[in-house]
């Protein structure tokens, strides 16, 4: 192989080769080189041409696994609006148990997209790519979710007796805050305490669904990875 040809960044070419099913291997990777020497870096430049081919990789990994973001984002943003809108007494509308199993459900969900994920391209790594893209997109979606609702759901709470109680106690809590960056002090508004138990759920919630992502992922392209696969049952469908 000529050395001075331009190749694709390393890190979109390995994910690539784990992205796609090994009898599609080898034609959509050279299909794709070639593309990117002979069309996208002569007329595109290096930088956008790498652009392109990153933008081909992330179309690959959705096309495949974007079913297993929905119910990970459905999961939890069903759960934040049940928590939200509650009855006059300030007592959730379905019990604490329904609430905890909705988010209990996301760890099975990162277990298939692993096992999918490596039975689909014989490859355990392949599993795990699936299921860290699927943590990621999720979310990504679930903090864009609270930071859009943050405004209207505050004011939907600041009248709600719960979450009132919620925002006294802590305005007036003696000890100090779990977290460094929310200094809740007497004159704090409901709308900057929102603010910050937004900031530090979402931290919470991406350590946690990490943290399932790594085990459900490893767990799930373990047994994908276990589980025949015959080439013909590969749909060009998906592509």
């Amino acid at each position: 192989m000529n050395m001075t040809m331009p190749n694709p960044p390393v890190l979109p070419q390995a994910l690539l080769h784990l992205l796609l099913p090994v009898e599609r291997r080898e034609s959509v990777v050279g299909d794709l080189l070639e593309e990117y020497r002979d069309s996208r870096v002569p007329s595109r430049g290096r930088f956008r041409a790498n652009l392109w081919y990153w933008k081909q990789v992330f179309g690959f990994w959705l096309r495949a696994y974007w079913a297993f973001v929905v119910p990970v984002f459905g999961l939890f943003a069903l759960r934040h609006v049940l928590s939200v809108f509650r009855s006059p007494s300030g007592l959730p509308y379905f019990n604490v148990e329904f609430l905890f199993a909705l988010t209990t459900l996301s760890p099975f969900v990162f277990l298939l997209a692993g096992a999918y994920g490596s039975w689909r391209t014989r490859r355990w790594a392949g599993g795990i790519v699936a299921t860290l893209g699927t943590f990621i997109a999720s979310w990504l979606l679930i903090t864009a979710w609270w930071n859009t609702t943050l405004y209207p759901f505050a004011l939907i709470q600041q009248s709600d007796p719960h979450w009132i109680q919620a925002w006294q106690s802590s305005i007036h809590q003696t000890q100090a805050s779990s977290f460094w960056f929310n200094t809740a002090t007497p004159s704090e508004s409901f709308l900057r305490w929102a603010f910050w138990e937004n900031a530090a759920a979402q931290i919470v919630v991406g350590a946690s669904m990490f943290g399932m992502a790594v085990v459900g992922g490893g767990i799930g392209s373990t047994l994908g990875r276990m589980t025949p696969r015959r080439p013909s049952e590969h749909t060009q469908a998906q592509y």
